[in-house]
């Protein structure tokens, strides 16, 4: 993002804990679990001790004792973030600034019992001296590191573009994939450990950088060489091409999901989220950057800003969301009359274009032209006299609005087309994504994933209806130039080896059907 005079230092700070017992303190404990962990006075600790220090933050920011940084248009000032017990603090090169800074967090500790740990706790500047820098980490008694960090889990300051900045996405992937090494697991086991592990390791980064080109099919690689080699298995042939393993199990596929589209799913959750947290910092943030969009709901989606920026790739996945969004009429206040889908299938602009044509304002409110009651007061404002045609344009929208009524009490909204619930989810997203036409024959998908037989015998099934069972034919296209003799079924030694004829039409494979079908009296 975009931030004015970015000369300034970046603290971040951990706290320690001191039990208190009959109301005095017995000295610094180091725990080997946090209190975080599983034990109920975490939402006290950790919510309302620190929305104290939130509190004598802003106190501070509005008596002009901390200057923090500006960012935007609006000039939105930030001065701290918390997680938990994880702060950043913002605040200007000046000591006198750091000093104030220190002398907050000595009344903090004071009032809550807790204490900065020191060891934990790091200064950064940006385009700052490096000796000035550590002249005001002496100050404040903590270590001056280069700038960028990770906060939670994310790098700040990185080039999401840059190939280096996913290096811990791929280092994670690499050392889950050495613990499985010396595993020897089937190709059921491979694909559960895909799903409920390799898939997800970059969901994290995914749901707030676009991911490259280039490292989506690094990860993608990865995945496709365990699934099909396992690991210290040598090389073998990929069975089944990775865009039939990514399509949906309805779809015969085995559901991994398509990277690109899984992070363009997860991007698509900040514009969900946007204009419901409108008290939000970030949201303040972004508003003072972009400004508003001219439907009034969301950020300005022309963003001209560095590709570091994470908001530009967010604004990148615009115009497949609103695709999936309309509007629910409340009072009328905020909902455009022509160019926002609020009733029907279809927006007015596109079913009466040349009253659209006509109109004088075109981004005018419904609450402008309706009222706010019946009978409506139909204030279109059109520029001319209207034509025949237009007329009878006008009456038939004005009739298609006889049953629909206006609510003083109750705000415009925005749903979510894909779901009943009319509420944003990220599953729902890249299911339209992924949409694609499909020439597939039919498979019993539940029949087959939802069995109660072992998992390795499901994946041994998806095999079968792909065809992609190493049978004589299979491999002999593989491998032209050698000659497998003789190409013929091992069981009935009546016609050549193929997966339907192994599976659906060998004398031997009948009877034995037939056998199954007498012990599961499906006669």
């Amino acid at each position: 993002m975009a931030v004015e005079n970015p000369q300034g230092i970046l603290l971040s700070l951990a706290v320690s804990y001191a039990i208190l017992v009959n109301g005095n303190a017995k000295g610094w404990v180091k725990a080997s679990r946090g209190l975080r962990q599983g034990d109920p006075l975490s939402p006290f600790l950790f919510t309302i001790v620190a929305d104290v220090l939130s509190r004598m933050l802003l106190k501070a920011e509005e008596r002009s004792l901390l200057e923090g940084f500006r960012v935007g248009r609006n000039r939105c000032r930030v001065s701290h973030l918390q997680f938990a017990d994880d702060t950043i603090l913002f605040a200007s090169s000046s000591e006198e600034e750091l000093q104030t800074l220190k002398s907050l967090l000595l009344v903090f500790g004071q009032v809550s019992g807790l204490k900065v740990n020191l060891d934990k706790s790091n200064l950064f500047g940006i385009n700052l001296d490096q000796n000035h820098l550590f002249r005001l980490a002496l100050l404040l008694d903590c270590k001056a590191l280069d700038w960028t960090i990770l906060y939670l889990g994310l790098p700040l300051g990185g080039n999401p573009t840059a190939c280096g900045f996913w290096d811990p996405v791929i280092g994670r992937i690499s050392r889950r994939l050495d613990r499985w090494q010396k595993a020897y697991l089937s190709l059921g086991g491979r694909i559960t450990l895909l799903h409920s592990c390799l898939s997800h390791i970059p969901s994290y980064f995914l749901s707030l950088f676009k991911i490259p080109a280039l490292m989506a099919a690094k990860v993608e690689r990865m995945q496709r060489d365990f699934l099909w080699s396992g690991l210290g298995e040598g090389k073998r042939h990929h069975l089944v091409s990775w865009d039939a393993v990514c399509k949906p199990r309805v779809k015969r596929g085995l559901g991994i999901g398509n990277i690109p589209l899984r992070n363009r799913a997860l991007l698509g959750k900040w514009l969900w989220r946007y204009p419901r947290e409108s008290t939000a910092l970030w949201h303040q943030v972004i508003l003072s950057i972009y400004e508003t969009h001219s439907n009034g709901w969301d950020a300005n989606t022309l963003v001209r800003w560095s590709h570091r920026c994470p908001w530009k790739a967010i604004a990148q996945v615009f115009q497949d969301f609103s695709k999936y969004t309309r509007f629910v009429v409340g009072d009328g206040e905020r909902i455009r009359f022509w160019e926002d889908l609020w009733w029907g299938d279809q927006i007015f602009k596109d079913q009466y274009p040349r009253l659209f044509r006509v109109v004088t304002d075109k981004n005018i409110l419904i609450s402008f032209i309706l009222g706010s009651a019946r009978p409506f007061s139909w204030n279109f404002n059109f520029r001319h006299n209207l034509t025949d045609y237009e007329i009878e344009d006008l009456e038939r929208l004005m009739r298609s609005l006889d049953c629909m009524n206006l609510s003083t009490s109750a705000s415009d909204a925005r749903s979510w087309s894909l779901l009943f619930s009319g509420l944003f989810t990220v599953k729902s997203f890249f299911t339209a994504l992924s949409q694609m036409p499909d020439s597939s024959p039919f498979f019993l998908t539940k029949f087959v994933w939802k069995s109660q037989v072992p998992f390795k015998v499901k994946a041994f099934i998806w095999l079968v209806a792909h065809k992609k069972v190493n049978t004589n034919d299979l491999l002999q296209l593989r491998r032209p130039h050698k000659a497998l003799s003789p190409d013929i079924c091992k069981l009935c030694m009546e016609q050549g080896e193929s997966a339907d004829h192994l599976f659906l039409h060998c004398s031997v494979t009948l009877g034995l059907w037939h056998r199954l079908f007498q012990l599961a009296k499906m006669d």
